[in-house]
């Protein structure tokens, strides 16, 4: 039985949230916080991480005569990640089932086909959201290639059917982040079974490594800033709890 913290989380899946906290701050996600829940609703999201975004322009100092740059603050990108320490967590909340895995199984090897060609002929679907090319995020949505569209669209039905009704299909249903990641111990899930438009993280050693890119999925500024508020909340109460301030109801 693996061990388990006191309330009844175990070690392993306390040590993956860490990890996941430092991947995001490590990439560009600089605010972050466990045990964060979704506005609006009632569901509570292992890590959550918000990435601020400026915006440089340039204007006209009209006095001087010269271009000056200044920046603005927009709102920035979220992220949300669910952590997995085994595979039987995995597939308990998955409802897996045998038939669906394996047509997912070809519809996977046909999506990557599918992929490696817009990365090659479509340029625009690079979010330009890393400096690192391993770490950008891409829209393959966005040239509107029809045999890929089709297979995306097979993979969605499939996989909401794999994850009805689970914290995956919540998650992905309300539009919550812009990416969505999985969290998981080496070889606990193929990314066959990923839910659909998921990252994969899987634990090497002290470290995370990113197996699955996650898709991009467009969200509101209202949303992604009532989300950032909510990182805030989570993160002002884990302050509390160290410092032992309680507050009388």
């Amino acid at each position: 039985m693996p061990a388990s913290t006191a309330g009844g989380e175990t070690q392993a899946h306390r040590e993956l949230k860490r990890l996941a906290l430092l991947w995001a701050q490590a990439n560009g996600f600089r605010i972050a916080a466990a045990e964060v829940s979704l506005p609006n609703q009632r569901v509570r999201m292992d890590v959550a991480a918000y990435q601020p975004q400026r915006v440089r322009e340039a204007q006209r100092d009209e006095r001087r005569k010269s271009d000056r740059l200044v920046w603005k603050t927009k709102i920035g990108a979220t992220a949300i990640f669910e952590c997995k320490a085994s595979r039987t967590d995995f597939v308990r909340d998955a409802r897996s089932m045998k038939v669906t895995l394996e047509r997912l199984d070809r519809l996977h090897e046909r999506r990557l086909k599918a992929e490696h060609e817009l990365r090659l002929h479509y340029p625009s679907i690079r979010n330009g959201d890393s400096l690192f090319q391993e770490y950008e995020t891409l829209n393959f949505e966005r040239p509107g290639y029809e045999r890929y569209e089709k297979i995306i669209h097979e993979v969605r039905q499939l996989s909401a059917r794999l994850h009805r009704n689970t914290k995956f299909d919540r998650l992905a249903k309300y539009a919550a982040a812009n990416l969505f990641y999985v969290v998981a111990e080496p070889g606990v899930i193929p990314a066959t079974v990923l839910p659909c438009g998921w990252g994969l993280l899987e634990r090497e050693g002290g470290e995370l490594t990113l197996k699955t890119k996650p898709h991009w999925h467009e969200v509101p500024e209202g949303a992604r800033l009532a989300f950032l508020q909510r990182i805030a909340l989570a993160a002002t109460r884990c302050v509390n709890r160290e410092q032992g301030i309680v507050f009388a109801r």
